[in-house]
């Protein structure tokens, strides 16, 4: 019986503390809302941060003798209390596990009942948080207003005397010869019996792939299972990048001694390794150089979101060249798992923690973690757990005053990697839970974090050069210096603002991180506020795309991929995303996309400004994440200023999955005073009789009148 619909809802105050659960009460004249969904899309209880009772009145008829009634609560965001016919049934905490609740008892005791559910979400808040809802509310990507409701169906479920509570399944080995799938289940036994437990696997094709039947006996109460199917010569699942995405149907049904069903649960997943050591990720046994955009809520009220709009993020992400997106600091809707296991887009699933939580919060952050296995474990596409998104807070610098320095950068990121509670001990507590919970996939402790003076570390370090600190141009010198840091790149990015008249001075949108704004984008440097608005879109588009470029041309040595901030914006007015709210995408998405082809061309980037008679000395590469030789590649490198131009040309083979110095285009500034074009192209004959260009750069400069008394220096870039 599904009780979705309109509910009855009021503020809980203290009168209703007391009587808010009794059926008697009159509720007529109180307000109504849509369930599932968020209170925040009332215009009444748009700005509220109070606990709400929420009541729905059903009839329902008398359970039989071998039956059994479940209430199950599939999302309740982010903290409830339930009553059925005025008696407590239960609490409710993560807002996104799923509840259940015997109520057969009350279900026979009468036709007519009231649920009432009182429901908080608490704000944020400055310091240490209690709600586990991560980037709903807390980090550069947390919607608005308040993320609070019953935001997934709530129903009545019936189930014979043997009740599946709990259930997972995990691919826990694959290759070419065999795949096994661990199933997990806690049954709750109505009294001591004997039962079969039918598990059957079906292929992508419709056969079967296999089946198993095993007796086994119950005692009444909790009975935890495990046991594993053999799948023989599967059809592997592969990221769109190296293959194909074959998915299999995994049924387990409860059958007690008379051969009835008592329950059953079903699963879609699909047959692959991923381990991911130190960042750096092999699939099937074949190395994956990642390519990946942090992804936040898709909307202010995840209730109402789309499942057209949430495949359309997914394949944008594609369509963009992107392997993996990152689902930043929340549990995301069931949708957005299963379109990206349709095609083959790897996850990294973080749990819903965003900054410092309260001591109190580590039995709960536990449960979440065994909850999030539970829920997300079938799915081929999540690919790495991360516990913590900066336990020890946001790394960035004061609100005010010019841009940070290098030195004072690198300071104030050591301070961030300190010991505290949150990263010393939630940390670890939830790496192990998890990787007890699921042996099948790579867990890191902690995103956000540098690595170590001596040894690498299982973090993305969020550097912020050009938005936080520093110019964008600062990162390849600073894995110069430090190379670590460029193992695998997260955090980093620029916001961006719609284009209108801004009226103000400083970006009017929640999450707009106005000290950046003030240091990199000042509004008195723009004749209006849509001149101000383009040039935000066009720095972020050049911010990207410079920094892309620098981190594929360390690839593997050290940089195993990166994950930029972020898919999409969180509120119309702008924000990190390469695509607006609406979906609309920014000049950013054209540069990303560019930047994350298969195969690349790069150069070394040229300084704004350079003089007549100044050698140019500028590196060029060539990166193929093809894992194929490209054959008879030629790379052409030409600079023009004016009708002066100057080429040079390398050929060769390139080899697979490889990134290769081309090499190095030399040129001294003839003495024309115009702007100097350089353009890089690389062709191969390899499908055509002729050769096609598969890939092309462009860069700019000006050239200047050198000073009067300066003698022209010879630069190496």
């Amino acid at each position: 019986m599904d009780l979705s619909g309109v509910w009855r809802v009021a503020k809980l105050d203290g009168d209703l503390e007391k009587t808010g659960a009794d059926p008697e009460l009159d509720d007529t004249g109180w307000a109504e809302l849509e369930v599932p969904g968020h209170w925040a899309s009332h215009p009444t209880f748009q700005l509220n941060r109070d606990a709400l009772l929420h009541r729905k009145r059903f009839t329902a008829e008398a359970t039989p003798e071998h039956k059994r009634d479940w209430l199950v609560l599939d999302g309740i965001l982010e903290q409830g209390d339930v009553w059925l016919d005025g008696r407590f049934v239960g609490t409710t905490s993560g807002y996104f596990v799923s509840h259940r609740f015997e109520v057969t008892a009350a279900l026979r005791a009468r036709a007519d009942h009231l649920l009432a559910i009182d429901v908080a979400c608490p704000p944020a808040g400055e310091g240490p948080k209690q709600s586990l809802t991560g980037s709903l509310q807390s980090g550069p990507l947390a919607p608005p207003l308040s993320p609070g409701g019953i935001w997934r169906p709530v129903r009545v479920a019936q189930t014979g005397p043997i009740a599946i509570m709990h259930s997972r399944v995990l691919c826990i080995a694959a290759n070419a010869t065999t795949a096994k799938l661990l199933v997990r289940t806690v049954l709750d036994a109505q009294e001591a019996a004997d039962v079969r437990i039918d598990t059957s696997v079906m292929a992508p094709d419709g056969q079967s792939s296999g089946s198993q039947s095993e007796l086994h006996t119950l005692s009444h109460g909790e009975n935890r299972l495990e046991w594993v199917i053999t799948i023989e010569h599967p059809q592997l699942w592969w990221p769109w990048a190296l293959g194909d995405q074959p998915l299999y149907d995994v049924t387990v049904a409860v059958r007690t001694d008379d051969d009835d069903v008592s329950d059953r649960r079903f699963w879609r997943t699909g047959l692959r390794s991923v381990t991911v050591k130190d960042l750096a990720w092999t699939v099937n046994g074949t190395r994956l150089f990642v390519k990946g955009a942090s992804l936040g809520p898709q909307s202010a009220t995840l209730a109402n979101e789309e499942a057209r709009l949430i495949a359309h993020d997914v394949d944008a992400a594609k369509e963009a060249g992107l392997d993996l997106l990152r689902v930043h600091g929340h549990i995301a809707r069931p949708e957005l798992y299963e379109r990206a296991d349709e095609v083959g887009m790897l996850l990294w699933q973080d749990l819903p923690l965003v900054g410092t939580y309260s001591t109190s919060t580590r039995r709960r952050a536990r449960t979440v973690a065994r909850e999030a296995v539970d829920l997300l474990g079938a799915h081929p596409s999540v690919s790495l757990w991360c516990t913590h998104e900066e336990p020890n807070g946001a790394a960035v610098p004061s609100n005010e005053g010019p841009a940070e320095p290098l030195s004072q950068f690198a300071k104030r990121l050591s301070r961030h990697a300190l010991p505290s509670w949150n990263r010393s001990v939630l940390g670890p507590t939830l790496r192990r839970e998890l990787r007890t919970s699921d042996p099948s996939r790579s867990v890191i402790m902690r995103s956000g974090t540098v690595p170590g003076l001596t040894s690498s570390t299982a973090s993305d370090p969020h550097l912020w050069l050009g938005w936080h600190t520093g110019r964008h141009e600062d990162l390849a010198p600073l894995l110069r210096r430090w190379p670590r840091l460029g193992r695998f790149l997260g955090g980093f990015g620029a916001q961006s603002m719609r284009i209108r008249d801004w009226p103000t001075t400083a970006p009017s949108f929640a999450t707009a991180e106005v000290a950046s704004f003030r240091r990199y984008l000042p509004r008195s440097a723009y004749a209006d506020g849509a001149a101000w608005a383009r040039a935000s879109r066009a720095y972020q588009a050049d911010l990207l795309r410079s920094q892309i470029e620098t981190i594929r041309r360390l690839k593997y040595q050290p940089a195993q991929g990166f994950c930029l901030m972020a898919l999409v914006d969180a509120e119309p007015e702008g924000g990190f995303g390469i695509l607006s709210s609406d979906r609309s995408p920014k000049p950013a998405y054209r540069s990303v996309t560019d930047s994350c082809r298969p195969v690349i061309v790069t150069a070394d980037p040229l300084p704004s400004l350079v003089t007549p008679g100044r050698l140019m000395e500028i590196h060029v590469h060539a990166v193929n994440d093809l894992h194929r030789k490209l054959a008879n590649a030629r790379v052409t490198a030409t600079a023009t200023i004016g009708e002066w131009f100057h080429r040079q040309t390398w050929q060769g083979d390139l080899t697979e999955d490889s990134v290769e110095l081309i090499g190095t285009f030399r040129f001294t500034i003839p003495a024309i005073h115009d702007v100097l074009a350089l353009t890089i192209e690389l062709q191969s004959d390899e499908t055509s009789d002729e050769p096609v260009v598969v890939a092309s750069n462009r860069y700019q400069s000006v050239v200047i009148p050198p000073a009067e008394d300066t003698a022209t220096p010879r630069v190496r870039i």
